[in-house]
């Protein structure tokens, strides 16, 4: 019976005396201001909040759209993988080739972003001139945005009834839209 005490003892022991070289270490580790390291939240919240500024400078341009059927030039010299095992698969490349659809949506992620930007700021005018761009370069639209978007402009712009019963019936109609919660906020409940 005793050695059974004994075993536990020494394994409790043993488990007390890693912990505490664990902590030992880690404090030889700290900074030698004495703050504490950042944790890998605090490194990633710094990161979003970098690229948030950088996406806050960048123009009010969205990227340009390709006119060729050939794979996008740009792609920084590197090779394209292939859909078969037997491809080279040696070094940095790119999964897929960037075609004239995927440059296609990604203007039209651009100019929606863009289009949030100038909702964000209130900007009714700014958002009439990008709703015109959306439309124009993108004629089909299965979502219903740019209607979404240029109802957004006009409670923006011009507040009252009609701007508010336009509102209502995108809201009551396009239950599925991504703008509808927009249409909801700003032109139904005011904010």
């Amino acid at each position: 019976m005793r050695s059974t005490r004994r075993r536990w003892v020494v394994a409790a022991l043993a488990l007390l005396g890693a912990a505490l070289w664990l902590v030992v270490v880690d404090r030889s580790r700290a900074p030698e201001d004495g703050g504490r390291l950042p944790s890998s939240r605090q490194e990633a919240s710094q990161e979003e909040t970098a690229r948030e500024a950088a996406s806050r400078h960048t123009t009010s341009q969205p990227p340009a759209l390709a006119a060729s059927a050939e794979p996008a030039a740009g792609l920084g010299d590197l090779p394209v993988l292939g859909p078969s095992p037997d491809d080279r698969h040696d070094g940095p490349a790119h999964p897929h080739p960037i075609t004239p659809r995927h440059l296609e949506m990604q203007h039209e992620n651009g100019l929606i972003a863009l289009l949030n930007d100038a909702m964000s700021a209130r900007n009714g005018a700014r958002m009439r001139e990008l709703v015109h761009e959306y439309r124009r370069t993108h004629p089909g639209d299965p979502s219903r945005l740019q209607d979404g978007y240029e109802i957004i402009a006009g409670c923006l712009e011009a507040p009252g009834e009609e701007s508010r019963a336009a509102a209502e019936g995108y809201y009551a109609e396009h239950r599925a839209s991504t703008v509808r919660r927009f249409v909801r906020a700003i032109c139904l409940e005011g904010g």
